[in-house]
């Protein structure tokens, strides 16, 4: 891999592991915790799954997973047992939405409550056997094939059940319409599942806490090469998150800030790139991606070929020269206007139209690398804009003077924009 630009020192990174004292400080503590806490999880989130027990180890594995991608977070045993509280009710819900979708056309029981017996008599084997599927994820290793089959298989032999029960429950002649809407159900909800999962191992490769970006500057353009081929342009204050294994493990990069892709061809799998855990999925093809940390979404321009954005359950293709925002669950197209704010700077235009004072001036240390100080706290919500080229700091300052009625000056060795005087009337 090659860059422009180099790293940050490890202790200049907001949030770098290395300025807390993490409570999962290696595996060996992460195991320790395990040990300690994997019996609570598994009670919780069979509390929380009622009829649906057989989906507990699953959560509970993937509780402890995040908590290891995020254990910089975790000084104490308290937070990290709340931590893992609120995962595995999170993926109780989760589970249960799921499993009510593929099961909406009638209800089946005795199963779950046999498999939770099992697993209480055989708790020490089960314990074993999620720690295993932790530390499998711990080192990239995605879900196999064969676990795949063998989920599609234990989905498939539940809607069976699921198809004789109903089948007993009534006439014979209802059902044929049912039964071939409530197996496309169960289908699309699979293929759903593991779309689903590609993209959770995804996330959570990038999310790793051991990560150390490539990260850029105030007022710094770089360009760099990733392993397979797929070339950079990265905007300034920007963070690359590089997935450990990329890409023969898994191919994924996470984006705090602005950057510019030229993805490889002819891949096995394709890109996947992170923005606020929703995901730009492409191959071969060229886009930008537009979100900073303080930014409530991020925006997608595709230049050549298609992207497809997934955010939750929504999904959306985007092709050469439509340009989308996302926003939670809601991805809609950019106006002329936003589009020209996001991407300008690929073009060497930056604009940055009617915002408040201190926005435009975050925006002109962002991209001029200027730090000029604004001691009349009123002024900082005066609106003002700019719109030039990236080689012209003076002509943005000269903007934004005249459209926020300020002046910039120096005060010492610091730039500062105070109120303009006022003009004196004009003479009759």
């Amino acid at each position: 891999m090659s860059t422009s630009v180099p790293p940050r020192d490890s202790g200049a990174i907001t949030g770098s592991p290395s300025t807390l004292l993490p409570l999962l400080g290696d595996e060996l503590a992460l195991k320790r915790a395990f040990d300690s806490e994997y019996g609570a999880c598994i009670t919780n989130a069979r509390s929380q799954l009622g009829d649906a027990q057989s989906h507990a180890p699953r959560i509970v594995e993937t509780a402890f997973v995040n908590a290891w991608n995020q254990r910089a977070l975790f000084a104490t045993n308290d937070q990290l047992k709340a931590f893992l509280s609120e995962q595995v009710q999170h993926g109780a819900s989760r589970a249960l939405s799921r499993r009510a979708a593929a099961h909406r056309f009638g209800t089946h029981g005795g199963r779950d409550e046999v498999h939770t017996a099992s697993h209480n008599i055989a708790g020490t084997e089960d314990a074993e056997r999620s720690w295993s599927e932790v530390t499998r994820a711990l080192h990239a290793v995605e879900t196999s094939s064969d676990a795949h089959a063998a989920m599609a298989n234990a989905g498939r032999h539940e809607a069976a059940e699921h198809m004789k029960s109903v089948a007993k429950g009534g006439s014979w002649k209802v059902p044929v319409t049912v039964g071939a809407l409530a197996l496309a159900a169960v289908a699309a909800s699979f293929f759903y599942l593991d779309r689903l999962g590609e993209g959770e191992a995804a996330v959570s490769a990038v999310t790793n806490a051991s990560i150390q970006p490539i990260a850029s500057q105030s007022g710094q353009i770089g360009s760099m090469a990733l392993a397979d081929g797929s070339k950079l342009r990265i905007g300034p204050e920007t963070k690359i998150f590089i997935a450990d294994g990329f890409p023969t493990k898994i191919r994924a990069v996470r984006v705090e800030g602005t950057a510019q892709f030229e993805v490889a061809p002819n891949q096995p799998t394709p890109l996947r790139v992170i923005m606020k855990k929703a995901q730009v999925v492409a191959t071969g093809t060229n886009f930008t991606v537009s979100g900073f940390p303080d930014d409530s979404g991020f925006a997608v321009l595709v230049k050549e070929g298609s992207v497809t954005v997934e955010s939750g359950k929504v999904s959306k293709s985007v092709t050469a020269n439509q340009s989308v925002g996302v926003r939670g669950s809601t991805i809609e197209p950019l106006t002329d206007a936003q589009r020209t704010e996001a991407f300008g700077w690929v073009d060497g235009q930056i604009t940055v139209s009617n915002k408040p004072l201190r926005d435009v001036v975050a925006q002109l240390t962002r991209w001029f690398n200027l730090d000029i100080k604004v001691p009349d706290l009123k002024l900082l919500d005066r609106p003002a804009s700019f719109s030039v080229s990236l080689d012209s700091s003076r002509a943005a300052i000269g903007q934004v003077e005249k459209s926020g009625n300020v002046k910039f000056s120096y005060e010492g060795e610091t730039k500062v924009f105070r109120d303009a005087p006022a003009k004196p009337p004009k003479s009759h």
